[in-house]
């Protein structure tokens, strides 16, 4: 039985999400909802109680319950799966079995990746030539200072192996995902797909996204996207602190990374940066990591 997984904060839009998934041409699913309070919703198999932390915390809390053997999807509260869409990716992954982790078509709102501006900037220097040979092959890749950025082609393929996985569209084959749990360090989760996506590639696999099993992706306001421009800062510095979580699956040459730091005006990607690797080198836990972001967030109108 396939296991869909929904982190939800209660929204009137999730009874969108589930009419669309009665829809669904693949019929043998359970749902399951994670939230932080008891609901009582019509269509649902399971609940599961968040009683701490963030986004983060609540995929955990999914990964702590995937079943051996299947195929694990996972979308929002805002979203509409199209009729396909669990058969679509049941389809890909039986297709593609050194594929790890998948994403589908997102209809509607992105996030964005504000790295990329420093990618375009130093594309053709050592700090953003890929990690290593295995992400030559991606067009949303990892860099040798640990950074998420996209090619100029990324999404342009049927096909394509990238670290550009969205939570809203995602599916993993779950035997490999059975004992991880992702680092909890940020406030908005920022990139937690991505460290799923690195995980399954120390394994030996890739992850990818491929059109088809589309979703449409409602509103403006979520963990990933804001119009409000003070988050947009915020969500602009988590972004660029991901080396950090990098540095606990693929290790970061933090001479690298200090010498590019070195080489960027003050703005929030060298102070997001400067943090990353200030966790790296001091040793940080995940929670005093969180603890120096949640400060910055706390100012954020004010230095950011």
């Amino acid at each position: 039985m396939v296991q869909i997984f929904i982190p939800t904060l209660g929204r009137e839009t999730i009874k969108d999400t589930l009419n669309a998934l009665k829809t669904q041409t693949f019929k043998d699913f359970e749902i399951i909802l994670i939230s932080k309070k008891q609901l009582n919703i019509n269509g649902v198999n399971k609940i599961i109680i968040q009683k701490e932390g963030y986004f983060e915390e609540a995929i955990n809390l999914a990964l702590e319950n995937l079943n051996p053997d299947d195929i694990a999807l996972f979308t929002d509260d805002d979203a509409i799966p199209s009729s396909k869409w669990i058969e679509d990716h049941l389809e890909f992954h039986e297709k593609n079995p050194s594929i790890y982790i998948a994403s589908g078509e997102v209809i509607g709102e992105k996030w964005k990746n504000y790295p990329n501006a420093l990618f375009q900037r130093y594309k053709n220097t050592k700090y953003m030539m890929p990690y290593n040979s295995k992400f030559s092959e991606y067009t949303g890749f990892l860099t040798k200072v640990g950074l998420s950025v996209d090619r100029d082609d990324l999404g342009t393929y049927k096909v394509e192996k990238s670290l550009a996985i969205a939570g809203v569209n995602m599916s993993l084959k779950t035997n490999f995902f059975l004992e991880y749990k992702i680092p909890t360090f940020t406030l908005r989760g920022s990139y937690n797909e991505s460290v799923l996506a690195l995980h399954g590639i120390y394994l030996g696999g890739d992850s990818a996204t491929f059109k088809g099993a589309k979703v449409y992706h409602k509103g403006n306001e979520s963990l990933s996207r804001t119009k409000d421009p003070h988050i947009e800062k915020y969500l602009c510095l988590e972004k660029h602190v991901f080396p950090y979580a990098v540095n606990t699956i693929f290790k970061i040459d933090t001479n690298l990374l200090d010498e590019f730091i070195s080489l960027l005006e003050e703005g929030i990607p060298k102070l997001g940066l400067s943090l990353a690797l200030k966790g790296i080198v001091n040793n940080y836990t995940f929670l005093q990591f969180r603890k120096e972001l949640l400060r910055l967030y706390e100012l954020r109108e004010t230095i950011l």
